[in-house]
């Protein structure tokens, strides 16, 4: 398991965080995935042999916020 921190921006509230969270958990190999929208951080255990670190940012960008 790898266990990466992305910094974002354009989250606003807890459902921007439920939001993202959902997302990355439906990813198969995302065990695990946590957001906090006043600091901008994602946290996301994954399966590096299941899924890339490009897979979450594309996921992260296509829910509409920005990898700082």
């Amino acid at each position: 398991m790898k266990n990466i921190k992305i910094k974002t921006k354009g989250m606003h509230c807890s459902s921007c965080e439920m939001l993202v969270k959902d997302s990355l958990e439906e990813l198969d190999g995302v065990e695990k995935a946590e957001a906090n929208f006043k600091s901008g951080i994602i946290g996301v255990n994954f399966d590096e042999n299941k899924v890339t670190e490009s897979n979450i940012l594309k996921i992260i960008k296509s829910e509409g916020y920005k990898i700082k």
